[in-house]
């Protein structure tokens, strides 16, 4: 299926260099060949093969196959948490309600909270497999960490604060992590948004986190390189946790610490049907805030982890890496493409918004439709509903998501790149 699907994308690749070659030279002519080539090549060119690759991925992946597990392992859930007050309580009780047969054990580590959420937690019946953890405010991955230390079974799980568990989420996450090669020591959990009801900036979310988050990890996933095994819900084999170290105090935790496990020869994979709701970002400041951590997050983990000189990591893991460096070349020609081609637009000329440039749109509505439909006939498979999300927002999700997130990933890709404070 990998070489498959890179054969496919290549000739593609060959087959839009060729149809772009006139367009390049019709740029040229007026803004040079240097910006002509870079806005083709990473608005058009790249994109239609990461495009490609997906689709194909996705259209000819392997089904699971199912066994069956004759006794469910004992886990102990990591939380993190500061200021949570609103929300812990919520999140504990989706937990006790898990439907698991194994012991669930619960680290709660509160990071130094000054909202009353300690307090809270305290005058709760939280029952004997709840432990409290007090630390100071050092950060999501010290208090992680901490509560790794405590760790005492094979499996460790961690979850934000603001998540909540579908019933079978932990079932389903513990089925594939033991059901997968004897290499993989961790799953990511499939999140969906909690809240995509209170904002039209949430309503933006709803069909990303459906669409580009689930797609991505999900193609992964079928090559056991998922590149995020996401803190908010997310297991692991703790040996392999305890023998990294754990998480490093740094933006992109989660990131650094999946790919030290992929660079150690260790395999990383997803679980489709483990389904969690987490809050996103109701505002669109907030929004461009997180975007910028994950951006740095991801240059972060280029820093921190020698990727391309590992021996053990697999090659299939090595190539969706590399399709990461593309990313800031991408967003940087985007943030120029689009203002350009709308002004040539309103002066009557379409050089940049013309059919050729938008050939790569019906590819990525034809790559979300096939994501639209694997994703639900697993929600099928669970009898689990999402609710109806807006058509309006589908559109400017298309159209212009990527387009307005972009000043905020550069931002993050150059503070991490100049070494600016981090902050959590």
């Amino acid at each position: 299926m990998f070489l498959t699907s890179i054969i496919v994308a290549l000739i593609y690749l060959i087959f839009s260099i060729c149809i772009n070659i006139n367009w390049i030279n019709d740029i040229a002519c007026i803004l040079g060949y240097f910006l002509a080539i870079y806005l083709v090549v990473f608005v058009a060119i790249i994109p239609g093969f990461n495009y490609v690759f997906n689709f194909i991925s996705l259209l000819f992946n392997k089904k699971d196959k199912k066994k069956e597990i004759k006794k469910e392992e004992d886990v102990t859930v990591l939380i993190p948490v500061y200021n949570a007050k609103d929300s812990i309580k919520e999140t504990i009780k989706s937990i006790k309600e898990q439907k698991y047969c194994g012991n669930i054990y619960i680290n709660i580590i509160d990071d130094g909270s000054e909202d009353g959420t300690l307090e809270l937690l305290k005058s709760m019946d939280l029952g004997p497999n709840i432990k409290i953890i007090e630390a100071k405010h050092k950060g999501k991955a010290d208090a992680l960490n901490k509560g790794l230390d405590m760790v005492k079974t094979d499996y460790t799980i961690t979850i934000d604060s603001d998540t909540v568990l579908h019933p079978l989420a932990i079932r389903n996450i513990m089925s594939k992590l033991r059901n997968s090669n004897k290499k993989t020591v961790a799953t990511a959990g499939c999140l969906f948004v909690k809240n995509g009801k209170k904002s039209f900036i949430t309503k933006l979310q709803e069909w990303d986190y459906t669409l580009g988050i689930f797609g991505v990890k999900y193609i992964q996933g079928n090559y056991n390189s998922t590149l995020v095994a996401q803190g908010a819900f997310s297991a692991y084999k703790t040996k392999m946790l305890k023998e990294i170290g754990g998480w490093q105090n740094c933006v992109g935790e989660d990131i650094v610490l999946t790919w030290q496990l992929l660079s150690k020869g260790y395999k990383t994979n997803f679980a489709k049907n483990a389904i969690a709701y987490t809050e996103v970002p109701e505002k669109f400041r907030d929004l461009g805030k997180q975007r910028k951590r994950w951006a740095r997050g991801m240059i972060e983990a280029f820093k921190k982890v020698k990727v391309f000189t590992s021996k053990k990591m697999s090659l299939k893991s090595k190539f969706l890496m590399f399709l990461n460096i593309f990313f800031p070349f991408i967003d940087l020609a985007l943030l120029i493409f689009v203002p350009l081609g709308l002004i040539f637009l309103c002066l009557g000329n379409p050089l940049l918004i013309s059919w050729i440039s938008l050939l790569v749109i019906p590819f990525g509505l034809l790559l979300c439709l096939l994501i639209e439909i694997r994703r639900k006939n697993m929600l099928k498979e669970i009898n689990c509903k999402l609710k109806r999300r807006s058509v309006f927002a589908f559109i400017v999700y298309v159209l212009l998501y990527a387009f307005i997130l972009v000043p905020y990933c550069l931002a993050g890709y150059i503070l991490e790149l100049i070494n600016y404070k981090k902050q959590w």
